[in-house]
Parts: C-alpha cells; structure tokens; sequence
C-alpha cells in the first residue's frame, strides 16, 4: 500500500491530457460556415451519433460522414474540415511527465477515455502508451463513462479496489459517478490544482515552483477565481439541494450557454436572470434575481491578491481582463469598495468589448492597451482554458489556485519578492 492507502490512479484523455488550447482553428470554421461562434463543437460533439461511436456501434467514417451530411459538407471537404477541427489540440506534456513520475514511484496508472476504438492506436503512435498500466477505451469495451461498470473493469485491470484508486475527469458527471462508486474523484481544471489535490490525498508529487523569467514589463490579472474567489463547490451543491436539481446542473446553468451569451454582452443582466429561472424552474424574474443575489452573497474578496496588485504596480503595468457581466465594475465598488478603473492600468470587461477568453482576440486586444509583447506578460488566471489559450500566445501564465500557493508562485516566476521596489 502507499501513502493513504492509494495504489493506482486513472486518468481521462480528452480535455485532460489532450486539450484544445487554441481555438482559433475552431472559430475559422465557425467564420467560414457562418455557424455561431463557438457552435462547432456542439454540432460534433453534439451528434446523435456521437455516442454510437464511443460505444464502438458505429465506425469512425460513418460518424463523420453524418457530421457531414448535417452541416451540408461536401465529401471533399470533409478532410480539411477535420483536419482544422482537431488543428488546435495539444498534448499536456507537463500533467504527462505527472503521471510518468507517480507510475515510477510504484502507483498503477490506467488511461479511461470515452472515444471511438482507434484512440488506442493514436496513444500508442504519440509514444505515451508505456505511461499507463491499462489503457480502457470506451469504443473497445461497449461502455462509456459516467457508467459504473467501466469504472469496474479499469479497477479490475489495474488490480486495486475502488478505495485504492484516484480518478481525474474534466467532466463532472464522470468525477461524481466515479465518487459514487468508490474512486476518490478529482475534477481536473488544471495542473497546479490538480498537484494541490494530489499532495493532500498524500501522493508524492513533485515541487512546480516556475522558473524565474526576464523581461517582464506587464501582469494581467483574471478577476473571478483571482481576486474574488469562485463560489465554494458545497455552496453549488447546498442550491443544488435546495432546488432539487441533479448534480453539475446549476454549475451549467449559471455559466454554461447563457453565462457566455451575457458575458460577451449579447443579452442583459434581467434576460440572464429571466433564462436562469427558467432553466432552475423559478416562477418570475423577480425571484430568478433574489437567487443570484443570494447565492452571490458572501465575501470572497481576496485584499491579499489586491494589495499584491498594487505592490506590483508600482514596477510593472497591470491590468484586469475578466469574462464578467455588465455593471461589474459597479458592483465590485459596491460589494467590496474596489475601485477597478483607479487599482489597475487597463480594466476589459468581456461583456462591454464583446469577446471573452479564451477568443486570443481579446488577449491581443489586453496586450495592445498595455503596450507589451506576449513574451513580456505574465497572466494570472484560474482557468484552464483562458491559460492554455494565453501560453499558446507566448504569454507566460501562472494557473492561480489560491493565494497561499499562487503569490509565491508569482514572486518565483518575477524573481523578486512581491513588494520588491529593487
């Protein structure tokens, strides 16, 4: 046995060790089909067929030929439209060399991906197959994730009992399904959260500490998950409790599709609590608002992240670019007597620019106020895909977790304490 008993960990592929970073290749096709931005992916993701042939029903080119067929392709354009889709993905070499290191120091490890049969072959032509003990994919076996039985079969493969193993997924319904069957589950978001985790179930992960970088001239800082921290995941399930709704449902509802329409400013604070209610079952606007407002209700405000703001400023540019809704600026004044316009150089607001991370637009557009070139920015941000998208950049990022572990992170990355004015 190991270190509380862990013996084996399983890890997801898809969104976890390979990841769309840029999504820029993504939104050219969005452009070129004059399709919705950021509708792509649902209309492949999002095909009856899709299931079919993670569960190995359906081949891969009769799943991609109805792909086709739906989107009005041509046969002949079929090849360069998946060629582009899968353009902006990358292999997470970092969370690789992770689970490299806990299978040399004697934890099975096992890759359980919901994908089509030939993801197998894939592992094995990219040379990362030897990292794991097992390898069960969804396509081969004829079950697929969030269903116990495959979480059985990956447990009987490595050897271990439920108890005795950590499951890692991006997908929530698979994290809580894992829970239910007895895997110690984590929701992957990232690598610096992930190492957090992992360090307090007591597994030896290696130190992150970064490097120290040069010629750093700007920081840019995420407001939600940074300044203020991310509403705690017991209160989303306390609501969720409280209003009857399966688990990761307000997750989806608060800032999935509408969360996205109102940060880019294509609807309005009253329309997102008017489709909020609607979605949770609430019986006006009026009561759909009281929710938010409540469910908002506590201080998460982090005057440690803000005084390093300002300790910062006085040697480098800084600013604040949030996915965030109109009238942020006014209520962070109100709730917490921040002033965003007077701490920072540059304040963007999603919502009143029109675009949002992770577009690299709005990246550029950060970049061109603070008057820098990526490799002279530091990013600060909780999300993971608003860091791969930054770094895919040459931005340098820093994935925040908390400000204990994240600020003296920071002083590595700048090489110099803080408050340093040297």
């Amino acid at each position: 046995m190991k270190d509380g008993d862990i013996q084996a960990l399983v890890f997801d592929y898809g969104g976890v060790l390979m990841r769309t970073v840029n999504p820029t290749p993504r939104r050219e096709i969005e452009q070129r089909l004059g399709l919705p931005a950021g509708s792509v992916d649902e209309r492949v993701f999002g095909s009856p067929l899709w299931d079919e042939v993670q569960l190995g029903r359906v081949s891969v080119a009769e799943f991609w030929t109805d792909v086709a067929r739906r989107m009005g392709l041509a046969a002949e354009g079929l090849k360069e439209f998946q060629q582009a889709f899968w353009a902006g993905d990358r292999l997470d070499d970092e969370l690789l060399a992770l689970i490299r290191h806990l299978h040399d120091a004697g934890y099975r490890t096992a890759l359980l991906s919901n994908a089509p049969a030939g993801l197998l072959q894939h592992v094995e032509q990219l040379g990362i197959a030897d990292a794991f003990d097992a390898i069960i994919i969804s396509g081969r076996e004829g079950l697929m994730k969030p269903d116990s039985a495959i979480f059985d079969r990956a447990l009987a493969r490595l050897g271990v009992e439920a108890e005795g193993a950590v499951f890692v997924d991006d997908t929530w319904a698979n994290v809580a399904a894992a829970g239910q069957a007895g895997l110690r589950a984590v929701q992957f978001q990232g690598l610096p959260p992930l190492c957090k985790s992992l360090k307090g179930l007591g597994l030896p992960v290696p130190s992150l500490d970064p490097a120290p970088v040069s010629g750093i001239r700007a920081l840019i800082f995420d407001w939600g998950g940074v300044l203020e921290s991310a509403p705690a995941a017991a209160r989303v399930a306390d609501w969720e409790r409280r209003l009857a709704l399966q688990p990761g449902m307000l997750t989806e509802v608060l800032w999935g599709a509408i969360w996205r329409e109102l940060s880019v400013g294509a609807i309005t604070n009253a329309e997102y609590a008017q489709r909020v209610g609607d979605r949770l079952g609430l019986p006006d606007v009026d009561t759909a608002e009281r929710f938010i407002d409540e469910f908002y209700a506590t201080n998460r405000f982090h005057p440690e992240v803000a005084d390093a703001v300002r300790a910062l400023r006085q040697r480098y540019g800084v600013g604040l670019l949030s996915n965030a809704f109109p009238g942020h600026d006014s209520v962070v004044r109100e709730r917490y007597g921040f002033d965003v316009y007077a701490e920072f150089d540059i304040y963007i607001n999603s919502a009143y620019v029109g675009l949002r991370k992770p577009d690299p637009a709005i990246f550029h557009l950060a970049l061109e106020k603070l008057g820098v070139a990526p490799h002279q920015v530091v990013l600060v941000d909780d999300r993971l895909p608003n860091v791969d998208s930054a770094r895919e950049l040459g931005i340098h990022v820093l994935q925040f977790v908390d400000p204990a572990t994240s600020l003296p992170g920071l002083e590595m990355l700048l090489g110099h304490p803080i408050g340093s004015a040297g």
